[in-house]
């Protein structure tokens, strides 16, 4: 559970005990805002001002803007490690990546929460072109697994290009399945890497 923020003393807009609030409710009323007006259309202090509180708070949880939309990802990525070393190995690289993958994602708890990240993602071309420490970790794993299969070093061009692609893959995917509302983003990634395995098979 996340612990309450009292703020220090002065931190409240207005008179009186200082607001309590939480890392997932600031993350709710920025998301939301973002969601109906933009990204870039709601600065951090409108977004403090309709939580109840003043930006340092903001800042006490978030280092920065982006970080707010992007921070909710974090939790398992490590464990895409796992689900790689038990993938098939007799299925092809990129499949063995699409099954855990789609395995990671569909363990995960499905939180409208994060459709709004992903809805707010889409809609905004500067996150897009960003890449947030968890994606980083991410690429890594990925890569340094590629690296071990193919015999390459980490560094090598073969890994690199591989992880770079499946990620940008995962990520189109799932910011396509945040705007279309049946779709579940596991079903969404299953079927771009599918795309890309045949693509890449195809003579």
């Amino acid at each position: 559970m996340t612990q309450m923020d009292p703020g220090p003393a002065g931190d409240s807009p207005g008179r009186g005990r200082p607001p309590k609030v939480t890392r997932e409710e600031l993350e709710r009323v920025a998301l939301t805002l973002w969601d109906e007006r933009g990204y870039d259309a709601v600065p951090l202090a409108e977004v403090a001002a309709a939580a109840g509180v003043t930006s340092r708070t903001i800042f006490r949880y978030f280092p920065s803007k982006s970080e707010i939309v992007w921070g909710g990802f974090v939790t398992d990525i490590n464990r895409m490690r796992d689900y790689l070393e038990a993938s098939p190995p007799e299925e092809s690289l990129l499949s063995r990546i699409r099954i855990a993958v789609t395995q990671l994602l569909a363990s995960a708890e499905d939180k409208p929460i994060d459709r709004l990240r992903l809805r707010v993602i889409s809609r905004t071309p500067e996150l897009q072109h960003s890449m947030p420490e968890p994606f980083q970790v991410w690429h890594t794993i990925v890569r340094d697994w590629l690296a071990g299969r193919l015999g390459a070093k980490p560094d090598d061009l073969a890994p690199l290009v591989i992880a770079s692609g499946t990620q940008a893959t995962i990520l189109r995917a799932l910011l396509w399945s945040s705007t279309q509302g049946s779709v579940e983003p596991h079903d969404a990634v299953d079927e771009a890497l599918r795309e890309l395995e045949n693509a890449a098979s195809a003579g």
